[in-house]
């Protein structure tokens, strides 16, 4: 009958050495992912540049499949908006039309700044010609779109709760305001155009880029990319040329 085990026996006894070798390889390597996890830990796969807006398609500036506008009051309260967007048509309540009045002031206050390019200020003044109204989009990436045949800016729901700051808005306003400017077909110089007239605002609205919302820094990465190379981009994403 074999003898108990010493009870001090050193581990490196208690098994073969070949055995205690295998084990020794397995814990370092063990012990090294997980320092290299806590100093360089994986980061999820970002979405290509070029995909984080959806190409246009059934007749809006960003194809964002299911659209859901919000009620709107069968009749829209009239409402004084600053004067440099006199005709835009806030299509919701009085709450709607204030949140969204908060965001028009500072657009107007950029459209007279001697430093604001002709571009951006008449994208800010088509703003005029627009409808604007909240509605659920089942295309999660999406914050905006516009219907071009009726000039209706759709924003995301989730950009009208009170919990969200209302200045994220401004430059999905005026991304949008420049197809409306542009016309009714979007094409990728134009979408190029319009990011680049998106990131001219967020500079002027943002001064502090840590504050920045996730769409300037997007705006500003097309726009470095230059109008050729990210037109190739957004015609590969399916943006018509």
């Amino acid at each position: 009958m074999p003898e108990p085990a010493s009870p001090n026996l050193r581990f490196i006894d208690s098994m073969p050495r070949p055995l205690i070798v295998i084990f020794l390889v397995f814990a370092a390597v063990g012990i090294g992912l997980v320092v290299w996890v806590f100093v360089d830990p994986p980061s999820a796969k970002q979405v290509a540049l070029e995909l984080r807006r959806s190409p246009p398609g059934a007749g809006y500036s960003h194809n964002a499949v299911r659209i859901r506008p919000v009620a709107a009051p069968p009749q829209i309260p009239t409402y004084a908006f600053p004067a440099c967007v006199r005709g835009v048509v806030v299509e919701g309540g009085v709450a709607a039309q204030e949140r969204l009045d908060r965001v028009m002031k500072p657009l107007c206050d950029l459209a007279i700044k001697p430093s604001t390019s002709r571009t951006l200020t008449d994208t800010i003044h088509a703003l005029g010609r627009a409808k604007i109204r909240f509605a659920l989009f089942t295309r999660t990436g999406d914050l905006s779109t516009t219907e071009l045949a009726e000039r209706r800016i759709l924003l995301a729901i989730a950009l009208s709760r009170t919990n969200v700051p209302a200045g994220v808005i401004a430059p999905l306003l005026v991304h949008e305001a420049y197809h409306i400017l542009a016309g009714t077909r979007v094409t990728a110089a134009g979408e190029f155009q319009a990011r680049t007239v998106e990131y001219e605002a967020c500079r002027d609205l943002f001064p502090d880029r840590d504050t920045w919302p996730r769409g300037c820094d997007d705006a500003q990465a097309m726009v470095r990319l230059g109008e050729g190379r990210a037109v190739e981009l957004l015609v590969r994403a399916g943006y018509p040329r």
